[in-house]
């Protein structure tokens, strides 16, 4: 994997052309690609997987990464595109589950973690917080509403939950998603710098 890819990360631009691939009315696009999300995550849940939504993201992700690297979808329906794109991250999922699994079997026990490492990661996800914490700080109010909204409720009513709040914004359920999306990314990427300071 290039560097280059290892770096990449959604941009606003990326996105348009990623809606753009999917129908060139900006709501059809945005209402397709959260079906194409529904879907997704729903195979990967179908599967096992602990993190259907985060793997569903990733998909999204290379896709729209394919795109903006210049690369076609030839198949009739997109959401073909975006299955077989899944199948890909499915495989490097169960190969990574497998390699944690080897891993723990093959290293000390446990309870043979030192204290000092215990420490250091309770420090480092301390300081995660912390960032996450300051970072929400710094949000307009309407974005830290939305974001605070989008993911506050339990796994079984998020659907509805997100519907309601589309609803009460006066957007489409995928509008919403996208706008959840860009809050998401920024704070990743706001989060990571303050790790580095």
């Amino acid at each position: 994997m290039t560097a280059r890819r290892i770096g990449w990360v959604l941009s606003q631009e990326s996105l348009e052309k990623l809606l753009l691939v999917l129908d060139s009315d900006r709501d059809r696009a945005a209402q397709k690609y959260e079906a194409i999300r529904v879907r997704l995550i729903r195979l990967f849940e179908w599967r096992g997987c602990t993190s259907p939504e985060a793997l569903a993201d990733r998909t999204i992700d290379r896709v729209a990464r394919r795109i903006d690297e210049g690369e076609q979808i030839r198949a009739g329906d997109p959401a073909l595109y975006f299955c077989g794109v899944a199948r890909n991250v499915l495989k490097e999922y169960w190969t990574s589950i497998q390699k944690e699994r080897k891993l723990r079997e093959s290293g000390p026990p446990l309870s043979e973690v030192t204290k000092e490492e215990e420490e250091r990661e309770n420090g480092e996800q301390s300081k995660r917080l912390e960032c996450l914490d300051r970072c929400l700080a710094n949000l307009p109010f309407e974005s830290l509403d939305l974001i605070i909204r989008y993911y506050q409720s339990e796994r079984h009513d998020r659907i509805a939950s997100r519907a309601a709040l589309a609803q009460e914004l006066g957007i489409t359920l995928g509008t919403l998603r996208i706008r959840a999306h860009r809050i998401r990314r920024a704070l990743e990427e706001e989060v990571n710098e303050c790790m580095k300071q």
